[in-house]
């Protein structure tokens, strides 16, 4: 094997190579020895039209076919990357009217961070620099990006810029005995408050966050968690940059994240479900208000100084502007929260037995938490389930689901199915 694999033991993977996949059809795929796998996580929560998609695969052909490559430097542009500009300012939330692409979420990030010091530069805030994020949250895994993440697993032997974190929202982990989820939900909001205040107003640029927690564990967060958040950093003049990689393009029900909770972020990164997965694309949604800013203090610099060789690229923001349009057609929203709701009909069992903890989903995206006390381990679950043809994402001891958006209710029943199964079978 000549791979350096991401997010792996490399001397495991040199003992035991990773299962290589070689096809792939609705929400199934199939590896090089013709077994056959139900993937109830998308992939990386991204495939969300699921393998083989006709339609994607012809829009990526013909854009190949009249223009594989183009950049936006300098005086140039690509209608389709400006088409696709023109329709996210259509579905994302109001004010979001601007966008800088990229190749990947963890790219998003890195650039939302560096144009919220750019726009605080340019209004003469040149001391607020800092970041906010969260525990348990994961925001991508270069630089900027992975010090943001609040998974220990993506800073070990890295030496990455430490952030300001603050709790997650996690009420079933961490609320104390005998508190309500708004006497959590109040906690969380004051710790934050007392954060920005122990750090210092004038020090602090923006916050960022998931509106539902995804790699950290499916963490959906209480009622008033964001109004209260919103509040204390409206109240300071520190940006909210909603991580919309994993939530986006109607993950938990409606478009954004940012609908399903009343979130009006200055930023939002997008990417995953941007494609389907099907090319490699991100963007940043900028705020109306911000660009002004932001587009004065570039004039005077003669420029705005980023930009990346395929950021934009043609056939990714074809794939782009095809997905959406099978979002529309499909109507998006109404079909993951009518999956959804089956899901979490599905999930009720799991209520109800010994070794869970905690179950939990909102739209699509779904997590049964074991309880520590039964001895079970999210590994050992997620080996029984591999071994009855299914792929879960195992996250500590939390094996979560985000299946592809066109999962049938049939197709969700089977892999429940088989989870209880594992469950039952791994005790």
């Amino acid at each position: 094997m000549a791979q350096l694999y991401p997010f792996t033991d490399p001397r495991a993977a040199d003992q035991t190579p990773p299962i290589t996949i070689a096809s792939g059809d609705g929400c199934w795929v199939t590896d090089v020895h013709g077994t056959r796998y139900m993937d109830a996580v998308a992939g990386l929560w991204c495939t969300a039209l699921g393998w083989s998609n006709r339609e994607l695969i012809d829009a990526a052909q013909a854009q190949m076919q009249q223009l594989p490559y183009y950049h936006s430097f300098k005086g140039r542009s690509i209608d389709v990357t400006d088409q696709l500009a023109t329709k996210l300012a259509q579905i994302t939330p109001e004010g979001i009217e601007r966008f800088f692409f990229g190749c990947s979420g963890s790219e998003a990030v890195d650039i939302a961070v560096k144009i919220a010091r750019f726009y605080q530069n340019g209004r003469g805030k040149t001391d607020k620099k800092q970041i906010i994020s969260r525990h348990g949250a994961y925001h991508g895994s270069l630089t900027t990006s992975a010090g943001l993440t609040g998974l220990a697993y993506a800073h070990g032997g890295f030496d990455l810029p430490w952030p300001i974190r603050v709790g997650r929202p996690h009420y079933h982990g961490e609320a104390h005995s005998g508190e309500s989820e708004a006497q959590f939900t109040q906690r969380l909001v004051d710790e934050l408050e007392a954060t920005i205040t122990d750090h210092g107003t004038d020090t602090i640029a923006a916050m960022i966050g998931e509106p539902v927690m995804g790699a950290g564990g499916v963490i959906i967060p209480p009622a008033g968690y964001w109004a209260g958040v919103q509040e204390v950093l409206k109240a300071h003049d520190i940006l909210l940059i909603a991580d919309e990689v994993i939530c986006g393009f109607g993950r938990t029900g409606s478009w954004f994240g940012c609908n399903t909770y009343g979130i009006a972020p200055q930023m939002m990164t997008m990417a995953k479900q941007l494609t389907s997965a099907y090319a490699p694309l991100s963007a940043v949604g900028i705020h109306a208000d911000m660009y002004e800013v932001i587009a004065d203090f570039g004039h005077q610099h003669g420029t705005f100084g980023h930009g990346l060789t395929y950021g934009g690229h043609p056939v990714s923001c074809a794939v782009a502007l095809k997905a959406i349009e099978i979002y529309e057609r499909m109507d998006v929203e109404a079909t993951v929260q009518a999956r959804g709701a089956h899901l979490a009909k599905r999930l009720e069992r799991f209520k109800t037995m010994n070794s869970v903890g905690n179950v939990r989903s909102k739209g699509l995206i779904a997590a049964v938490e074991l309880d520590p006390a039964s001895g079970l381990t999210g590994a050992m679950v997620g080996a029984e389930a591999e071994k009855r043809g299914v792929f879960f994402r195992i996250i500590g001891d939390t094996i979560a689901m985000s299946p592809p958006l066109i999962v049938s209710d049939d197709e969700i029943d089977h892999f429940t199915d088989v989870l209880e199964d594992s469950i039952q079978a791994a005790g």
